[in-house]
């Protein structure tokens, strides 16, 4: 992520000396950054709902890396002003998602005939964020300077533990299947609720 993102302001950079000339303004060029960044970034969190001015403390390789991004973001928004918004979309579900995320983790299973597997006690909640929805943020913003240098919390307005989810998918899927519960995992947050005000 950390890699696009660098190729991308390369590019920007690149253009500036092919040019010739001094480098000007990014928006001359009509450059524009939206980062896809997470609210994985903010870890196990302090407070629910998380806002924007939440500590950052990413649990795993990926999210230092989705934090190192919004930096990059910030500095080259801040020193060079090119336009760029950080979003942190939180647990985004849809169409070809992740196979390890919870949703299609239980689907996936119902459908095999093997049961749902939850990782903990199943209280852990999470807030799910449609596809969809991320992929309207980013339209928006890829067009419009309203959030020009900002970091956004990308989320939904509700909640749900992994049980009840677990729980919903069985009986629509598999309703003769048991819930089957094991260790949690160490890096899993307990509960992720973004505040999207």
């Amino acid at each position: 992520m950390v890699t696009v993102f660098i190729v991308t302001i390369e590019c920007v950079t690149l253009q500036y000396r092919c040019n010739g000339e001094t480098p000007r303004h990014p928006s001359c060029f009509g450059a524009r950054v939206v980062l896809a960044s997470s609210a994985s970034v903010y870890g196990k969190p302090e407070s629910l709902p998380s806002d924007e001015a939440h500590p950052t403390t990413p649990v795993s390789p990926d999210d230092v890396s989705k934090l190192a991004g919004e930096q990059y973001a910030r500095v080259y928004s801040e020193v060079y002003g090119l336009p760029t918004v950080s979003l942190r979309s939180v647990t985004v579900y849809g169409p070809r998602m992740r196979p390890n995320m919870a949703i299609s983790n239980f689907v996936s299973r119902c459908l095999n005939d093997e049961p749902p597997v939850i990782y903990g006690d199943g209280n852990q909640t999470r807030d799910f964020t449609y596809i969809d929805d991320v992929v309207d943020v980013n339209r928006k913003l890829l067009t419009e300077d309203a959030a020009d240098g900002e970091l956004i919390n990308v989320g939904s307005t509700d909640t749900i533990d992994i049980e009840t989810l677990a729980e919903v998918i069985r009986d629509e899927l598999a309703p003769e299947l048991e819930l089957e519960y094991t260790d949690a995992r160490e890096a899993d947050a307990e509960h992720t609720h973004a505040d999207i005000s």
